[in-house]
């Protein structure tokens, strides 16, 4: 089973490209590795997964739902564990 489908990505910051044409799939049930140099796209496709950042091109799938027509389906289905904390303290574990 596809757990994640993403194909023909593509975002830029202004005039700054950087995806292009970003396709893969990740298998349920297997590891999936993200890894490239530096300013290779990696945080903004982190971003775009978790709709931080909005979709310019291309298509993301969560388990068969789109994250364009479908987000809340699509992100009920995705968890996300982030290097750096995220949380305010000052508000309540539902608010964050």
């Amino acid at each position: 089973m596809i757990a994640l489908q993403v194909e023909g990505l593509g975002f830029a910051y202004g005039d700054r490209q950087a995806l292009q044409d970003v396709s893969f799939a990740a298998t349920a049930g297997r590891f999936t590795a993200l890894l490239g140099p530096n300013g290779a796209g990696k945080s903004t496709l982190i971003a775009l997964l978790t709709r931080l950042y909005d979709l310019q091109q291309g298509e993301i799938c969560v388990t068969g739902f789109s994250l364009r027509s479908h987000p809340r389906e699509a992100l009920r289905r995705l968890g996300v564990v982030f290097q750096q904390s995220t949380l305010d303290l000052d508000l309540s574990v539902e608010q964050n």
